[in-house]
C-alpha cells in the first residue's frame, strides 16, 4: 500500500514539477518591491558583504560585476551595513544574506545557491527584498554558471521589467463620520428605547396616584 502510495506521489510531482522541485539550471526568483519597477540605470551602488563567510564575499563580487552594466560606480564594501555617512552620493545601497552554498569542486562556481537580496535606497529605506535559487544543469557539461546566471537573470528584471505597486485605498471623504461617531450615535439608539421602557412604568405610577387624589376632590366638591 505504501508503496503504491509513492508511487503516486512521485508522478504527481512530475507532472508539476514546480511545486515540488526546483528545476536544475533554471534559476527562481521571487521579489516582493515597495517602490515602481524598472529601477533608475546609471547609477551609483554599493554591495555590503558579511567579511565573516567567503561565500557571501563571494556572491558579491558576482552580483557587483553584474551590476556593472547598469550602474557607472559599483563597490564592495566587508560590512553586513554601512553607516549612512559612507553612502553619501550612492543611489542604491544592497546587503543580502547567502542561505544555501554548495561548492563541492571548491572552484567557485557553486553547484547550488540561495539568497536573500535587500536594497535600500541612501537614507536606507527598504525598497524590495528578493529571495533568489539556482541550481547546476549536471545533464549540460555547456550549462552556464548557475550563480553567474542566477544574479544576470535578477539584475535584469530589476532593471527592465516594469511592475507598478498597488497604492493604499483612498482615505474617505472629510464630511464622512468617523467611527467614534458612529459608534455614539449606535450608543444614543440603543439608550432611547431603554429610556422610554423606563419612564413608561413611572408614569403608570403617578397616574395611579393622582386618580385617588382627583376623586377625594370630587368628593368633597359634592359635599358643600
Amino acid at each position: 500500500m505504501s508503496g503504491k502510495f509513492f508511487a503516486l506521489f512521485f508522478s504527481l510531482c512530475l507532472l508539476a514539477v514546480p511545486p515540488c522541485f526546483s528545476e536544475a539550471g533554471k534559476p527562481l526568483i521571487t521579489t516582493k518591491t515597495l517602490i515602481p519597477l524598472p529601477l533608475k540605470k546609471s547609477t551609483k551602488s554599493v554591495v555590503c558583504v558579511n567579511r565573516n563567510f567567503n561565500d557571501t564575499q563571494k556572491f558579491g563580487n558576482v552580483f557587483c560585476a553584474a551590476l556593472d552594466e547598469y550602474s557607472f560606480d559599483c563597490i564592495v564594501k566587508l560590512a553586513e551595513f554601512v553607516p549612512k555617512e559612507a553612502v553619501v552620493g550612492y543611489d542604491y545601497v544592497w546587503t543580502f544574506q547567502v542561505k544555501k552554498w554548495t561548492d563541492k569542486n571548491l572552484d567557485d562556481i557553486p553547484e547550488s545557491v540561495s539568497a536573500v537580496v535587500f536594497l535600500y535606497d541612501k537614507d536606507f529605506n527598504l525598497l524590495l527584498k528578493s529571495s533568489l535559487k539556482a541550481s547546476k544543469n549536471k545533464k549540460d557539461p555547456q550549462a552556464a554558471n548557475c550563480l553567474e546566471l542566477l544574479v544576470k537573470e535578477y539584475i535584469d528584471s530589476l532593471f527592465n521589467d516594469i511592475v507598478e505597486v498597488k497604492q493604499p485605498a483612498p482615505a474617505k471623504a472629510e464630511n464622512a463620520e468617523s467611527p467614534d461617531e458612529n459608534g455614539s450615535e449606535k450608543k444614543k439608539a440603543k439608550e432611547k428605547p431603554a429610556k422610554e421602557k423606563k419612564e413608561k412604568p413611572a408614569k403608570k405610577e403617578k397616574a395611579k396616584k393622582e386618580k385617588p387624589a382627583k376623586k377625594a376632590v370630587a368628593n368633597e366638591e359634592q359635599a358643600e
